[in-house]
């Protein structure tokens, strides 16, 4: 083994302990997003509402392994950074046959607030972003090199990433403009389609499942692109330009465009232009859609990656004679380390006006273990109940924390539609003397509480986070469920 992958090892390994033990021992819950992948996984099945499998397998293996647990979630993510770093050393390597650069690019990728995150937080962007990255090396290798391998493992990678999140078929268009300016006769090889072909076959159980479900995630998604929007407005541009900057780090943002110029001027070097090309799609892409509807900042962050790998060769040719470099450098570090553990704000006065508990990110990632305690010990006293919300988010969540996940629903009242709906509902529990334990994020409305004879009791639950009051949850006991007519399927 030679030096450069060594380091490359160890100090990866080194890292993957360490975030463990920050899941084990921080204080924040699963993100309700992750809380509502972890309940597929108890419902396996070929596709889901608004995302492929991936996801939900990664936690049945996970969870059957190191049981129902947050690190049991978790150990997925940290696992997939891992594997992204040592596949960015390779990738590296490969580009540009330096090792050096190769171990600095594959640390590089630590000063990334994207990155960070994805490798903490389990959602379906972590193996999107792992199947893109590989997707993106073994492409790059099938291009030089037109070995079959290659070509196969395109295809496999590629329809791994598909089946992670659908995001992953804007590779395609970039790969062919690549193709079409720089090597036309790829377009002759057999091989190429037989890696589309490959990948094409990965969609099959999407695309069944969703015949058998009436296309609900064609028009989940096609929703969220804003295709139903005529309009056009600059409203959401701002935020979605701000949030790409965050997620790639404020400090290192200059770092990315001079790159991108640097590329761009040099567009005729095929290295150049492969790792520029998907990067700016994808932003584009994004940017139109922002136009018409807002655009969450990690929905772009996977097709980043190339750029990372550009952005540091370029830091790292230069690093040496301008030694000024390390210090956005090590402020992104700094920055990720306080996001990751924003208590340590409340200890330095001035700071902790920049990122208040009323704006801190982190308070969506608590109070859910205590909620579920509550709800627990309330169910402890009925014989006959179930657990529900109108929120997805609140679902999810007691599902999780409750462990009794068997018995919590998600209601179809002044919501869009949600993977809950395609699962069975409470109308089984219909007049046979069933509690209802609701939670919610508001006051409860007349028409789930006509639903039962009466109101037993209610309580606010308030949770708070370094000290402030960042949320309030509404808990009714209700007695004897009768009948709940659920709102008709009109938004997905």
């Amino acid at each position: 083994m030679n030096k450069y992958l060594k380091y490359t090892l160890i100090f990866h390994l080194s890292f993957l302990i360490i975030r463990i033990l920050y899941v084990i021992y921080r204080d924040i819950d699963l993100s309700t997003e992750e809380a509502q992948y972890w309940l597929w996984s108890k419902h396996l099945d070929l596709s889901y509402y608004s995302k492929p499998p991936v996801i939900a397998y990664l936690n049945f293996i996970s969870t059957s392994i190191l049981s129902d647990t947050e690190i049991a979630v978790r150990i997925n993510a940290i696992i997939i950074g891992f594997l992204l770093a040592i596949i960015t050393f390779f990738f590296t390597k490969y580009l540009f046959k330096d090792e050096k650069l190769a171990f600095f690019s594959s640390l590089f990728i630590y000063f990334i607030p994207a990155y960070d995150i994805a490798s903490i937080i389990f959602l379906t962007d972590t193996p999107l972003a792992l199947f893109w990255g590989l997707t993106t090396y073994f492409f790059y290798k099938a291009f030089n090199e037109n070995k079959k391998r290659d070509w196969i493992l395109t295809g496999i990678f590629a329809g791994l990433g598909f089946l992670s999140k659908y995001s992953m078929v804007l590779f395609l268009p970039g790969a062919l403009i690549f193709i079409f300016i720089f090597k036309r006769e790829i377009f002759k090889e057999k091989w190429f389609y037989i890696s589309l072909f490959i990948a094409f076959l990965f969609t099959l159980p999407v695309i069944y499942w969703n015949i058998a479900n009436d296309f609900v995630t064609f028009k989940h998604v096609g929703k969220l692109a804003g295709v139903e929007e005529k309009s056009f407005s600059l409203k959401h541009v701002g935020d979605y330009i701000l949030g790409q900057i965050g997620i790639n780090s404020v400090f290192l943002f200059p770092f990315f465009i001079f790159a991108i110029f640097k590329a761009l001027k040099n567009w005729k070097n095929p290295t150049n232009f492969y790792l520029v090309i998907n990067p700016l799609i994808i932003f584009f892409l994004f940017l139109i859609i922002s136009l018409k509807k807002n655009v969450e900042p990690n929905w772009p962050a996977f097709g980043y990656y190339s750029l990372y790998i550009l952005t540091a060769s370029y830091i790292y040719n230069n690093i040496k004679q301008k030694l000024y470099y390390f210090l956005p450098l090590f402020l992104s570090g700094l920055s990720i380390l306080i996001l990751f553990y924003t208590p340590i704000l409340d200890y330095i006065p001035p700071l902790n006006k920049l990122l208040p508990p009323e704006k801190d990110p982190t308070k969506r990632l608590v109070g859910w273990e205590k909620l579920g305690e509550n709800i627990k010990n309330i169910s402890k006293n009925k014989e006959k109940y179930f657990i529900f919300s109108d929120s997805y988010h609140i679902s999810s969540e007691l599902a999780f924390y409750t462990k009794d996940w068997k018995n919590v629903y998600c209601i179809r009242v002044d919501r869009r539609m949600n993977q809950f709906d395609l699962w069975e509902g409470i109308s089984k529990y219909e007049n046979k003397g069933y509690y209802g334990i609701y939670v919610a994020d508001h006051p409860i409305t007349d028409k789930v509480k006509n639903a039962f004879e009466d109101i037993e009791y209610s309580y606010i639950y308030s949770v708070k986070y370094r000290g402030k009051f960042v949320k309030d949850y509404y808990i009714y006991i209700l007695k004897n469920f009768k009948h709940l007519e659920e709102d008709p399927i009109t938004s997905y």
